[in-house]
């Protein structure tokens, strides 16, 4: 089970990528890969309190119980639908929505990262 510095890491690592996607055509995996983001900064907070969801269900029950996670709760949610909405229905992904995305990631990123004394 990975720990909060590895979560860490592959969160700036999928940023990283997120940003690149941004601007290509492909804003769909954009979505998706930010959402992945988000995840490891949310598995990074639960890691410190030794829980390590192995599913998405498992995750927002998580979040759920913790209230640095529940600040960003609704930012994450949107995060994971408009990445499911991209993956699973085949909805297009619209620059409106990648720009949503970037607004939520940016709000979770900042708190979360606030909380776990990162710049």
């Amino acid at each position: 089970m990975p720990l909060k510095p590895e979560h860490i890491s592959q969160a700036e690592h999928n940023e990283k990528i997120a940003e690149t996607l941004s601007k290509t055509k492909f804003i769909d995996w954009a979505v998706t890969v930010t959402f992945y983001a988000a995840l490891h900064y949310v598995d990074a907070v639960l890691a410190a309190s030794v829980i390590h969801p192995d599913t998405h269900t498992e995750r927002n029950e998580a979040i759920g119980g913790n209230a640095t996670l529940l600040k960003v709760r609704a930012e994450y949610r949107t995060l994971e639908t408009l990445s499911r909405n991209a993956r699973y229905l085949s909805m297009k992904i619209e620059p409106r929505d990648l720009q949503e995305a970037q607004n939520c990631f940016a709000t979770l990123r900042t708190h979360l990262r606030s909380r776990m004394g990162l710049n």
